[in-house]
């Protein structure tokens, strides 16, 4: 139940606050606005305000909303005097109104930032290796590339790990010393049970501690101290070891009261298995945000960083090296916000940074139907000196409407595969 309060929380936040933006620019600049409706579909709210020509409605599926506003329609509504008509205003006019969503969702994306920054425990400079287990890659040494590719934030590293996927990768990376060295990593698929993806140690973790068993010696609250007399203090080191290990191994448990125990266990093969992720032998640590000052500094490198993400996205969709079935719709945001509830407020609030930054960055996108390709329009009638034919334009902003929810289709199609 709180995934869905959650989850209408986020879209309808970053619905609310990028229409607003267009509402307020249009209101500024004597624009008639019919509506002002968040969410798609059906009514199921409506109030007018006192000498306001406006509907305010609330819709029953809240994934977008609309500001819809004289003038944007081939036909001329002629019950409305020409000046408040969205196509007698200027050019830099008609551009605030498009471009103001956008920046109503980035605003509110650094100052949630900088909150975040002030009141939570996180990182800057985040490219740092931590509690590392692969060879030649040391605690300290800094990423600066993945497979050649530059990277220098947290978010980039992750973009390139994600293309890499299940296939070994190679990290460069900078010692303390300031010498490079490239060092391959070999991801190892992680299942269900927080271990070996496809293998069945008749057990489930959670980092070094036994969470559920139905394995003879093995119970719930002890924890692992070494695999095959490997001692173990980290869970990338279990599992580094897990990954050597066949399907005899001997595990040596601490109990809750402190006893410790050598248990030979059976590992067999589990093709029902779910596949949660990659376990990639390092972690990353930064520098911790401190203060005012570290608030601001962190705002400003995750709002950058995340919209670098967004460019270098879109670049490797074009190029092949990202397919769409890595692309989230609605139902993907849906499961995203489950994790995210669970992790605490401060992720939900990091999540909703997230979101906002990327319909932000998905809206200035010069392509039909989105407020870039209203926007680049206006460009091209700056350029050429006289308006595009609003016949022309309506008709490729309906072509680009109708992609773009094929598009949603099948994302959400692919996020409902994914499910099961």
């Amino acid at each position: 139940m709180m995934t869905v309060i959650y989850f209408i929380l986020i879209l309808g936040v970053t619905v609310f606050i990028h229409e607003l933006g267009h509402f307020m620019f249009a209101k500024k600049y004597g624009v008639h606005v019919y509506e002002f409706s968040i969410g798609m579909g059906p009514r199921l709210f409506k109030f007018n305000r006192k000498n306001d020509e406006t509907d305010y409605c609330i819709r029953l599926f809240p994934i977008g909303g609309f500001v819809q506003m004289a003038g944007e329609e081939v036909e001329v509504d002629e019950n409305i005097p020409e000046e408040k008509r969205l196509q007698s205003k200027t050019a830099f006019q008609r551009f605030m109104i498009m471009v103001a969503g956008v920046m109503m969702n980035f605003i509110l994306a650094f100052v949630l930032l900088f909150f975040v920054g002030l009141f939570s425990k996180v990182s800057i400079n985040n490219v740092y290796v931590n509690s590392s287990v692969v060879n030649n890659l040391n605690d300290n040494d800094k990423i600066v590339a993945i497979n050649g590719n530059f990277v220098n934030n947290y978010d980039k590293l992750s973009l390139e790990i994600a293309i890499a996927a299940e296939k070994d990768f190679i990290v460069t990376a900078e010692d303390e010393k300031g010498s490079r060295k490239d060092v391959t990593v070999s991801p190892v698929a992680i299942g269900k049970s927080n271990l070996i993806y496809q293998k069945d140690y008749g057990f489930e973790v959670s980092n070094l501690n036994i969470t559920k068993s139905s394995t003879k010696g093995v119970l719930e609250g002890d924890s692992i101290v070494s695999v095959n007399g490997v001692q173990v203090t980290t869970y990338l080191e279990m599992i580094n070891e897990l990954s050597k290990a066949n399907n005899e191994l001997t595990l040596t448990l601490k109990s809750k009261d402190g006893t410790t125990k050598d248990t030979k266990i059976t590992v067999k093969e589990n093709k029902d298995d779910e596949l949660i992720g990659y376990s990639y032998g390092f972690y990353i640590a930064g520098e911790e945000a401190k203060g005012f000052i570290g608030a601001i500094k962190y705002a400003f490198i995750k709002f950058f960083s995340t919209v670098e993400q967004m460019v270098f996205t879109v670049v490797y969709l074009i190029t092949g090296d990202i397919s769409l079935n890595m692309m989230s719709g609605p139902v993907g945001i849906f499961s995203v916000v489950g994790e995210a509830g669970k992790a605490g407020f401060s992720s939900i609030v990091s999540l909703l940074c997230l979101i906002c930054i990327n319909v932000g960055f998905i809206n200035f996108l010069p392509l039909p139907a989105f407020d870039g390709g209203h926007i680049l329009f206006i460009i091209i009638e700056k350029i050429k000196g006289s308006r595009v034919n609003p016949k022309v334009e309506n008709i490729i902003h309906n072509i680009g409407f109708i992609l773009l929810m094929i598009l949603m289709i099948l994302v959400t199609y692919n996020d409902i595969i994914r499910l099961f």
